[in-house]
């Protein structure tokens, strides 16, 4: 048999009276509520490095929260789960390369609120749990939304340098420096909101931020200009394969893999900046904690699909190029028609890499919620990766 789960949820609207379970378990299908509940079975997953000090402003709502549940602070064998509402916006953080949103995977046999759980009223006289609530909901939000991002980038990215041979090598240092230096700022900026509930007054993020979103645009800019190229031989015949590479990346001797890095640099710059609006508009939010947890949704929806569409233009541009027929032109010599086979594999591999749907972390359960998982440490709250359920 079981263990005995309890639960405590967490109203994200204001209340007036302790409501029934009957109004709450309302809440939790109107997504006006999260729960938080305490499993002493341990959880097979791996750290994510994100820890809540006991002092700061998340492990405290957390602890103001469960206190609730009658149980003293859990031991360091014991687990927090938190359950976001359904239909959470953590599922459309990555823009998955391939078309929608398909990068997630669910948790198969997850469990979600059932019979046997026992459902403790967050009441509207202890005060500090219903006023936690939208802080907990939105660093939830932020931290599982930095999680699935950079590990999704990261088993993305994978699969684009393991098709293409040696695309590592060409990889441009100055760019390549700026994506890692966000890359590192954008996980300094998600524990610092897991800690402190807001940006750090000061911090190199900022810059890193921006060089970011100069290196995107010039990525943008860089595709549009490909799907200008593409354009221009829709519906042809036979397309010469000099002309085509000449055009797609300019005059040299080492065009293949100039595209190469270029496609692989801009499907990065493209995820990362995917992570940097999550963050940034989250903790915005803090400045407005009146505000719903849809209210962000909407907000971060909105930039995100620009950076979905922007990636599924990528994937098209791909599918295009593997698409055409491509000569030689009037070279047909040896040399020729090794660069133009060459040229053809290295479409093919790109567009099956892209079309390749990463592996999720599974943070949804069956019926779509956003879990995230919290084990105490001496520390404080260290957020697990869940591996399995």
């Amino acid at each position: 048999m079981e263990p005995e789960e309890e639960a405590v949820v967490i109203p994200l609207v204001p209340l007036d009276a302790e409501p029934s379970n009957d109004a709450m378990l309302r809440m939790l299908l109107n997504r006006e509520a999260i729960v938080l509940s305490r499993v002493s079975a341990p959880v097979a997953g791996a750290p994510s490095e994100m820890v809540a000090q006991t002092s700061g402003a998340f492990a405290k709502a957390i602890g103001q929260a469960v206190s609730q549940i009658g149980h003293a602070p859990s031991p360091p064998d014991g687990l927090y789960r938190l359950i976001l509402p359904s239909g959470s916006v953590t599922r459309d953080l990555v823009p998955a390369v391939g078309g929608g949103f398909r990068g997630m995977v669910r948790a198969g046999g997850s469990k979600t609120i059932s019979g046997h759980a026992r459902l403790v009223p967050a009441a509207a006289g202890a005060g500090a749990a219903v006023a936690a609530g939208p802080l907990i909901a939105t660093v939830a939000l932020a931290v599982a939304g930095e999680m699935l991002t950079q590990h999704q980038m990261n088993k993305k990215l994978e699969s684009i340098k393991g098709a293409v041979l040696g695309v590592q090598r060409h990889l441009d240092r100055e760019d390549r420096a700026v994506l890692t230096s966000a890359g590192k700022a954008a996980r300094t900026v998600a524990g610092y909101l897991l800690d402190q509930a807001r940006l750090p007054d000061f911090s190199s993020a900022s810059h890193a931020f921006g060089e970011l979103a100069q290196l995107t645009s010039e990525q943008v800019e860089r595709l549009d200009g490909w799907l200008e190229v593409v354009a221009k031989h829709e519906g042809a015949d036979q397309v010469n394969g000099p002309q085509l590479m000449t055009a797609l990346v300019g005059k040299r001797e080492d065009q293949i893999e100039e595209f190469e890095r270029s496609v692989a640099q801009t499907y990065e710059a493209l995820a990362l900046s995917a992570r940097v609006v999550v963050l940034e508009k989250i903790a915005a939010e803090f400045s407005n904690p009146g505000l719903s947890l849809p209210h962000v949704e909407h907000v971060l929806r909105d930039e995100l699909s620009a950076l979905s569409n922007r990636q599924n233009q990528l994937v098209g541009l791909l599918d295009d190029l593997s698409a055409m027929k491509i000569d030689g032109g009037r070279l047909p010599n040896p040399v020729a028609v090794k660069r133009i086979l060459s040229a053809r594999t290295s479409f093919g591999r790109l567009a099956r890499a892209l079309h390749a749907a990463p592996d999720g972390l599974p943070l949804l359960t069956e019926s779509d919620q956003t879990v995230l998982e919290l084990k105490p440490t001496a520390k404080g709250l260290s957020v697990i990766s869940p591996a399995s359920r």
